[in-house]
């Protein structure tokens, strides 16, 4: 990955110094390109692979849950138990330090507990500096450490937007970036009827599903899954390599 910024970066400058500054305007042109895609496609590896799928022969699936915890949180994990389903809530860090009882209750439910920044600057993020990373990425894994005792180990970017930097800075804090291969943009106003079509197409063996929390419509959102799920007899599970969190030490407790 640094041998891959030096050369985006020194390229069109060594292109200038041989070819000319038209050959240089281009090649800043191209590098821009480029950039914009690796950056705004959420599925691209430019700068890194996300995490879309498991190995699996299995009508299995994971499920991942983003933007908590909220006022649903306890209805959507009577959903969940309902269904004998477990699930990765990608937490924010702000709103967990003032629910966090909340977050105790996903993770005493045996659900899975993932970075997902601490402030959620949604359509900023994606243009953050390295250092504005570092610190949304260390103020949510302290908060969340502080509040389960265990070091989350699973990151996820808001929108799925990640820059040049977002690999180097997770690995920093020994995060694994998981992105999905099934959406439904339900965190927008999309008919639940059209959610559900546009999951179902997507599904294959050891899919990352992706769905939100703090909406009007994520707990019905949410039943609906489990039910197209069941009833096209596919179960959720959650990797073995996710499993075995390593305990906290030595950090504060958050506070609202």
């Amino acid at each position: 990955m640094s041998l891959l910024l030096v050369g985006l970066h020194a390229g069109p400058v060594m292109l200038g110094w041989y070819c000319g500054w038209p050959w240089a305007v281009a090649g800043l042109l191209a590098v821009g390109i480029g950039i914009a895609s690796g950056t705004l496609l959420p599925h691209s590896c430019l700068f890194g692979v996300a995490t879309r799928s498991f190995p699996s022969e299995a009508r299995e699936v994971i499920l991942t849950i983003d933007d908590g915890p909220s006022a649903d949180t306890d209805e959507m994990l009577r959903i969940l138990a309902s269904h004998r389903s477990r699930a990765v809530f990608f937490l924010i860090g702000d709103r967990a330090i003032c629910r966090p009882d909340d977050v105790r209750r996903m993770v005493a439910a045996g659900h899975l507990i993932g970075n997902h920044t601490q402030t959620h600057p949604a359509y900023r993020y994606w243009s953050y500096p390295p250092w504005l990373q570092r610190r949304e990425l260390d103020q949510c894994q302290r908060t969340l450490t502080s509040i389960i005792g265990l070091v989350p180990r699973l990151f996820r970017a808001p929108a799925g937007l990640r820059n040049p930097y977002c690999h180097l800075i997770a690995a920093e804090f020994s995060l694994e970036v998981v992105g999905w291969k099934a959406r439904g943009f339900d965190g927008v106003n999309t008919p639940i009827e059209k959610i559900i079509a546009t999951i179902r197409r997507q599904l294959s063996p050891g899919a990352i599903v992706l769905l939100h929390q703090g909406l009007p419509h994520s707990p019905e959102v949410l039943r609906r899954v489990l039910q197209m799920l069941d009833e096209d007899g596919w179960t959720t599970t959650l990797p073995e390599s996710w499993l075995s969190p390593a305990r906290a030490s030595g950090i504060p407790p958050a506070s609202c």
